[in-house]
């Protein structure tokens, strides 16, 4: 009884750790977030902690970047570092 136990919770810790794990952010958009440059600002922590790093060494630094709503929708955005503030944001047209 003990060794099936163990097994089982085994098996279980296996599944969890071969499963990838999604990462995401949560962002309410502003009036601002969705004026006229076509796209919105990101939190530089969210940035930082879930999406690849950006190549410094291009100008701007700049990679694409495909995300799934939760209807399964695919949404490709450029996810570019610029602007006088210097904010990452999230582009839709480009």
């Amino acid at each position: 009884m003990q060794y099936e136990k163990e097994a089982l919770l085994a098996s279980e810790l296996a599944l969890k750790q071969t499963r990838s794990q999604t990462e995401f952010f949560c962002k309410t958009l502003t009036a601002s977030d969705t004026s006229t440059h076509g796209g919105f600002s990101v939190p530089r922590r969210a940035a930082e902690k879930i999406f690849p790093a950006l190549d410094f060494s291009m100008q701007p630094p700049a990679q694409e970047i495909q995300a799934r709503d939760l209807h399964e929708n695919i949404w490709t955005f450029r996810h570019i570092y610029r602007g006088k503030t210097k904010k990452r944001l999230f582009e839709t047209s480009f």
